[in-house]
């Protein structure tokens, strides 16, 4: 999946995080991460039901 959305944004697979990735940058939970983007707190995408960060973003935010 990480693959596949990389490629349809142009991105390197590296800088695509799942939400426990994202969540140990800021050493939180996964599910803390997905509650953040849900609310907007944290720049996530949702594609469908899948939830992904890109790493840029999570450390302009910082």
């Amino acid at each position: 999946m990480v693959e596949r959305i990389a490629s349809l944004l142009d991105v390197s697979a590296d800088e695509i995080l799942l939400p426990d990735d994202a969540g140990a940058m800021f050493g939180v939970t996964g599910w803390a991460m997905y509650k953040r983007a849900k609310k907007g707190t944290a720049k996530g995408h949702f594609w469908g039901r899948n939830l992904f960060f890109i790493r840029k973003e999570l450390i302009s935010m910082i």
